[in-house]
């Protein structure tokens, strides 16, 4: 409850400053540094309620005790190139010479946010897999499942695991950015055998015999 509150609660603000802003251009009620205020005290609170759909009490229930932090480096990468494109905007929006520069703090605003929130998701660990009886659980964006009963086959190569659906899509996990990395591949290797799921020969002789490249030695994990 106290979540989809403070989602509407942040959208309506990011609406209102935005609306506020655009009629401000063609009727001038807020001289810039008034303008600047409002919009700097609304972007605080869209910033806090942004933090706080990943801080709640409710949020936190949810997340499994048993998980493996894991974040690509894609996810990373579009992060960064959202939060500077925002900022790109806000700084040229901010030498510019027209009356619509004002509205940089709103680009200021989003950037801050993303940054503030992609912060929060790598401190608290919120973007994760995690493994239950029949499906697996995603945190990237969003929360997903994959179920065991969607999958038609898998294959491990390159230390990267192919979930071939049914459907003919498929999903993948690169053990190269989970953190515990032998307890996930033995723990994936338990739910494979005890979901009774395809593996290739190939795959599984791999997987028997994983390489774990831990930063500072290699070790070969006997599963």
């Amino acid at each position: 409850m106290y979540s989809a509150l403070s989602s509407i609660g942040k959208n309506l603000i990011l609406l209102g400053i935005v609306v506020l802003s655009a009629v401000n251009l063609f009727y001038g009620w807020f001289d810039p540094k008034d303008l600047i205020a409002i919009q700097s005290f609304a972007g605080l609170a869209f910033i806090f309620l942004s933090c706080y759909e990943f801080l709640n009490a409710q949020y936190k229930a949810l997340l499994p005790v048993q998980r493996y932090t894991y974040a690509t480096n894609a996810y990373y990468m579009f992060r960064a190139l959202k939060i500077g494109l925002f900022l790109s905007f806000a700084v040229m929006l901010c030498f510019s010479d027209s009356k619509i520069k004002y509205i940089y703090p709103i680009c200021l605003i989003i950037a801050l946010t993303e940054g503030a929130v992609l912060f929060l998701k790598y401190k608290r660990g919120l973007c994760f897999v995690s493994i239950y009886a029949n499906y697996l659980l995603f945190s990237q964006k969003k929360l997903s499942k994959l179920f065991a009963s969607e999958i038609e086959s898998v294959e491990f190569r390159h230390d990267i695991f192919y979930f071939i659906k049914k459907n003919k899509k498929a999903e993948e996990i690169r053990i190269l950015h989970i953190d515990n990395k032998e307890a996930f591949v033995g723990a994936m290797k338990e739910w494979l055998k005890r979901n009774k799921i395809n593996v290739s020969e190939e795959s599984e002789a791999k997987l028997n015999s994983v390489i774990i490249y831990t930063g500072q030695d290699i070790r070969r994990g006997s599963l």
